[in-house]
């Protein structure tokens, strides 16, 4: 699993989304128009779809046709089709809005029977025709969504009332198995079909997978940890307490379970969800790690120089630059090193290749050893190291020099002594990396110009300069 900034959204991801919001639309308009045809032919098996009786109403399934279809013009990059989509889901709004009002005020505007009559709700002194009340919310909702997704200006508000909907289907996937198969007919309560609720979640899902990457769907779509925890455990954790719930009540209902043993069902059932989510959540936190180690460990092998085992020159070139950003924005001090082994292309020629390696070793471990935690001691090139020095000016970067020169005369050499000469530098406001490293350099061939085997600061070399630019200078007088 590939770790990125949050929020940053998985192409494969964004995808995947994507094919799933068209197939729930097109399944959506498929289902709805199996139930139209159940109506348009007389065949109650196509109209109640496995819900015990329970119908799904002709305005209900032309709801899921228009909103199937507002979902599929939505996703199409033709903004006349996006225009579609939003008076579709306009539509959508004003019957479920319709259905509800009549609900509320007692009035048939005609609605419900304008395409086809209903017998079967008036034998339970039921309206005829007419959606369940919360058929009618989701649709609601579900119309205020799309004209919301269409228009790109309200997304977290369109995510909202998708949820809601989500809401609404899971609670009536749940409660149908009491109220779809209630033979008390007399209730108040209209029992949404299983099939409705089902389409509704659906639905909900499909909006959602439309925008991927936006408002409450950053997360599931991010390239992170964060986005893989939530793809994998977040839908599961919703619906299987409902299908449980519905199961549960399934069995009770046809004298399988008792109370007792339903309510000891879904507790156990429950632990065993909470159970599978916390072995996700662990399953990816150990391959998060295993990931980063690995990442660690390329990364410090692309820093690392493979000789010597300090860092290379690439990290080296990270860290001046991060000290002198510091330097400009903090006036914080820092100083560089630049060191050189005296005489080594001899040494090589004269014990071979192999010794010189172990000498270049050993000078990078003496040198580290030499330095503090915060300090960076890199190989530069050849027999050439670098040397930073957070926090110290030049007198006490001269003093770390000299411990490291030090170090190397007590050192006990396999074939004959090395010495170092250093070059040091106080940064200053105005460096940057290519400056402050000539400066060094500028000390460190002074050092060599005078015998090698010692340190020399770059401020002497200028203090030295001026001082002989005065000594020099023509005496005004005599003009």
């Amino acid at each position: 699993m590939q770790q990125t900034e949050a929020g940053q959204a998985d192409p494969r991801v964004v995808a995947g989304f994507a094919s799933f919001s068209r197939g729930a639309g097109v399944l959506a308009v498929a289902v709805a128009l199996l139930v139209l045809a159940g109506w348009a032919w007389d065949l109650p098996s196509a109209r109640d779809l496995m819900s015990g009786g329970v119908e799904m109403k002709v305005n209900a399934a032309l709801g899921m046709v228009l909103a199937g279809a507002a979902l599929l013009c939505c996703q199409s990059p033709s903004r006349r089709l996006r225009n579609v989509s939003g008076a579709l889901s306009l539509a959508i709004l004003v019957l479920g809005g319709l259905t509800l009002a009549q609900y509320l005020c007692g009035f048939d505007a005609g609605l419900d029977t304008l395409w086809r009559d209903d017998p079967g709700s008036v034998a339970m002194g039921r309206a005829p025709g007419r959606m369940s009340q919360l058929s009618a919310v989701a649709f609601v909702l579900l119309g205020g969504a799309g004209i919301a997704v269409c228009s790109e200006r309200a997304i977290s508000l369109a995510q909202g009332l998708v949820l809601g909907v989500m809401a609404i289907a899971l609670y009536a996937l749940s409660a149908f198995g009491y109220h779809g198969l209630n033979s008390d007919h007399s209730a108040d309560f209209v029992p949404v079909p299983l099939a409705a609720a089902a389409l509704f979640l659906l639905m909900a899902l499909g909006w959602l997978a439309a925008r991927p990457g936006q408002g409450l769907m950053r997360v599931l779509a991010a390239r992170s940890f964060g986005g893989t925890l939530a793809r994998r455990a977040l839908l599961p954790s919703v619906l299987v307490p409902t299908l449980l719930s519905y199961v549960a009540q399934r069995l009770q209902a046809n004298g399988l379970l008792s109370p007792e043993a339903t309510i000891t069902l879904l507790a156990v059932a429950s632990g065993g969800m909470v159970a599978w989510i916390i072995w996700s959540v662990s399953f990816l936190l150990d391959r998060v790690e295993r990931e980063r180690r690995v990442t660690s460990h390329l990364q410090e092998d692309a820093n690392t120089d493979p000789l010597t085992q300090v860092p290379n020159r690439r990290a080296f070139q990270a860290t001046i630059e991060g000290l002198l950003r510091h330097r400009r924005e903090k006036d914080a001090v820092f100083s560089l090193l630049m060191l050189d082994l005296d005489r080594f292309k001899a040494f090589n020629d004269t014990h071979g290749h192999v010794a010189g390696d172990h000498a270049l070793r050993t000078v990078a471990h003496l040198v580290r050893s030499a330095l503090r935690p915060g300090d960076l001691a890199a190989r530069y090139g050849g027999e050439e190291f670098a040397v930073l020095l957070p926090g110290l000016d030049g007198p006490h970067a001269v003093q770390v020099a000299e411990r490291i020169r030090r170090d190397l005369h007590l050192n006990t050499w396999q074939h004959q002594p090395i010495t170092i000469s250093i070059g040091v530098a106080q940064a200053q406001a105005d460096d940057d990396e290519e400056r402050l490293v000539a400066r060094a350099d500028r000390a460190l061939y002074a050092a060599k110009a005078s015998g090698r085997d010692r340190v020399v600061d770059e401020s002497s070399l200028r203090s030295s300069a001026t001082a002989a630019a005065v000594t020099t200078r023509p005496d005004q007088s005599s003009e």
